[in-house]
């Protein structure tokens, strides 16, 4: 499975869709969104119930096709594309209408509405139709009902809905890249609009931030690269704490092949998954499901890694969704299909930062370094 935090942007690479078209924009918008809906059930039902609003339908997205620039034409249907189309066979079909600079409050528009309205009703197959259309900026004179559409919906809304997925944690490692690309998309190409103004005022001090904790991790890397390890940091990313990820070729005899990034020194932020101060912590991810590890093997191996562990005094937490919260200390018999996480750590591990007696640097860093190499001493010692 592709490393989500070395992907490219995906949806870069489809700026040259359409260009001959009036309005590439609203073109690239929309396979950049249908990227999304294809490649994740859980991004199509959310779309779905973001375009319902709470209207309920028998619907389950895993048959659903996505199909973009629907042609349609017919006996009293005028020629022309649908923006996006959604469609359960026998079911339910959708039909979207995308509008970045286009206005909404003009004839050619109203004229779509209504043709996109008579090719839906002849859509015998399927039991329930929706016409909606998709929005940067509502225009509350033009009233899209009023030619047939069941709403309008905006892209900032639906930036805001695919974010708050992030946030409940309830997406798999590459879905949260699919999102945090497309989120970014949005910003880059001014579709959504994030910041307030008074945001310009405290640029420094966000720079200086990240600035800190990239140092800091460049220097734990330098410092663990005499012991063979490597690692990859994650920065940047809206929603998530920064966190630097370790790995050693030697971890391979222990959890087979692999993304074996076993060990991770997370930098906790506040405001970010209920975190309530600044602090270093590691843990040990014995399982992740992006890494591409052999559950059966894991399995097998897991009685054994967990006596070790308690041995040492660690917990572990078993996360079988990515949106619950974990439980504590599962015996090994009792995990029996492929969870999304098993993830260990010790009480005390973490390295609290105090306004009131900060660490210097050398002092801070020499703490992490050690922390880390304590944690990856604890992996080697699950080599049976």
């Amino acid at each position: 499975m592709p490393d989500r935090f070395v992907w490219n942007n995906p949806f870069s690479r489809l700026k040259h869709y359409l260009r001959s078209e009036i309005d590439p924009q609203e073109n690239h918008a929309t396979e950049c969104l249908a990227a999304c809906l294809v490649f994740s059930s859980r991004l199509r039902d959310a779309f779905i119930r973001f375009l319902l609003n709470g209207e309920r339908t028998r619907f389950t997205s895993t048959d659903a096709e996505v199909v973009t620039q629907q042609r349609i034409e017919g006996e009293t249907i005028e020629e022309g594309y649908i923006d996006l189309v959604l469609r359960q066979r026998g079911n339910l079909v959708i039909a979207v209408e995308v509008k970045v600079k286009s206005p909404e409050k003009c004839d050619h528009h109203r004229n779509q509405l209504q043709n996109y309205k008579r090719w839906l009703d002849e859509q015998k197959e399927e039991r329930d139709h929706f016409l909606f259309t998709l929005v940067r900026n509502e225009d509350m004179t033009f009233h899209p009902e009023q030619y047939g559409a069941n709403g309008r919906r905006t892209w900032w809304a639906l930036y805001r809905s695919f974010k708050e997925m992030l946030g409940a944690n309830d997406l798999s490692d590459v879905e949260c890249s699919l999102v945090e690309n497309f989120s970014d998309y949005l910003e880059s190409e001014a579709i959504v609009s994030t910041y307030e103004i008074k945001d310009l005022l405290s640029y420094e001090a966000g720079l200086k931030a990240r600035k800190a904790v990239t140092g800091i991790f460049n220097q734990i890397t330098s410092r663990l690269e005499t012991d063979g390890m490597n690692t990859v940091a994650i920065e940047g990313r809206k929603d998530y704490w920064p966190q630097l990820r370790i790995i050693h070729p030697n971890w391979k005899n222990i959890f087979g092949d692999g993304q074996n990034y076993k060990v991770a020194l997370w930098f906790c932020v506040p405001g970010i998954w209920e975190a309530r101060g600044y602090a270093f912590f590691p843990d040990i991810e014995l399982w992740h499901e992006d890494h591409g590890n052999d559950w059966k093997f894991v399995k097998s191996k897991l009685p054994t890694w967990l006596d070790t562990l308690r041995s040492q005094n660690f917990k572990w937490k078993v996360f079988c969704t990515w949106s619950d919260r974990g439980r504590e200390n599962i015996p090994a018999q009792e995990i029996t299909i492929p969870p999304k996480r098993i993830v260990a750590s010790r009480e005390g591990d973490g390295i609290i930062l105090n306004q009131s007696q900060l660490q210097s640097e050398d002092e801070l860093i020499n703490a992490l370094v050690n922390l880390v190499r304590q944690y990856a001493t604890t992996v080697e010692s699950l080599t049976s």
